[in-house]
């Protein structure tokens, strides 16, 4: 990845509030950390004003559904405005990470997924402009899709982060095929790079079991809007609101389908290096004690990539998650086949 691509996106995540400071200058962190305390300010005021407001008690039915979706739309707030907290005191180690890892090649993995933001982008605008040439609700959407931008370009603060450890592992992976035997750097080299996962995995942990329990949050409003929709008639039915439903939920799957791919091809790749170890021979005594050495060192000591101790991030969890996703849908149609007799008396 070329130097201007990397300060392209650093720009890109602090225009969002995910990373402190356009430099490694004293005035461009001071400059990003006012920043960042500014969207922590406009957050925090969101979310109280959404907390001091009434529900009705006309159609109280409806009311509910729509303050459900409200509900939602503020927890993404309240995610964004803890994301931007924390970017102000995980500065330095953010930057100590990145000078750890270095710069990757501008593959077409990662451009794949600067269009996909740049698609997210624009989607954005359209349904922005959209609801306010109808409701005129201009500032209220525009506030609320950028938080929702903003929490999804997490995903892609980590899927890049952890594409440069898996380029370093290709590298230690290629010096072991192509002969290398010194085992003694070779040991050091993985056990930075495993030191280095766990910190990808402290660094962002919590920040992804936010991001996977709102993508399940997600599916309540796409739920919530099939309802208003279908039961209650208190929405129209018009491609636009399916569509806007859809646009919150389908990029957010395809982000935790690529992290959960990425760091499972990483994790892969260094059972592939025990692999070659094991099929390593060595030539003298001491060449094998040191081979063996090494590999009950990647037994061990693995990389891995775990979210606040809870699980792992692979295509495993992606399975379960999707399980999970089907459970609470058959919940959510178990829900509505008990109050759709009252909406329908409504």
């Amino acid at each position: 990845m070329s130097l201007w691509l990397e300060q392209a996106l650093t720009a890109y995540f602090q225009a969002f509030g995910l990373a402190c400071g356009w430099s490694s200058s004293r005035l461009g962190r001071l400059l990003g950390s006012s920043f960042l305390v500014l969207i922590v300010i406009e957050m925090t005021r969101e979310v109280v004003c959404y907390f001091r407001e009434e529900l009705p008690t006309n159609d109280i039915i409806s009311m509910y559904f729509v303050k459900t979706i409200q509900s939602v739309n503020v927890v993404y707030k309240m995610v964004h405005g803890w994301f931007a907290f924390m970017a102000i005191f995980e500065c330095r180690r953010v930057r100590r990470l990145l000078k750890q890892l270095p710069l990757t090649g501008g593959t077409a993995f990662i451009y794949r997924h600067l269009i996909l933001e740049l698609i997210q982008l624009a989607c954005i605008i359209v349904i922005v402009y959209y609801e306010y040439s109808i409701g005129g609700l201009y500032l209220e959407n525009l506030r609320y899709a950028f938080s929702l931008q903003a929490v999804r370009a997490r995903y892609l603060q980590m899927i890049l982060l952890v594409k440069r450890l898996d380029d370093q592992l290709e590298q230690l992976h290629l010096r072991m095929m192509y002969g290398c035997t010194d085992y003694k750097t070779l040991r050091s080299d993985f056990a930075q790079l495993v030191k280095m996962s766990r910190s990808l995995s402290k660094l962002f942990g919590l920040s992804l079991l936010l991001l996977n329990i709102l993508c399940l949050a997600d599916w309540i409003i796409v739920c919530n809007v099939y309802f208003m929709v279908e039961h209650l008639k208190a929405l129209q039915g018009t491609w636009f609101v399916f569509a806007q439903a859809m646009f919150v939920v389908v990029p957010t799957i395809i982000k935790i389908c690529t992290i959960c791919a990425t760091c499972h091809r990483c994790v892969a790749k260094s059972k592939n290096l025990l692999k070659q170890l094991k099929d390593r021979p060595g030539q003298t005594p001491a060449e094998r004690s040191q081979i063996e050495g090494f590999a009950l060192q990647i037994m061990q000591d693995p990389i891995q990539f775990n979210v606040c101790g809870i699980y792992h991030l692979n295509l495993q969890t992606l399975a379960g998650m999707f399980f999970f996703i089907l459970e609470a849908l058959v919940i959510f149609l178990q829900f509505v086949s008990l109050i759709r007799p009252q909406a329908m008396d409504k």
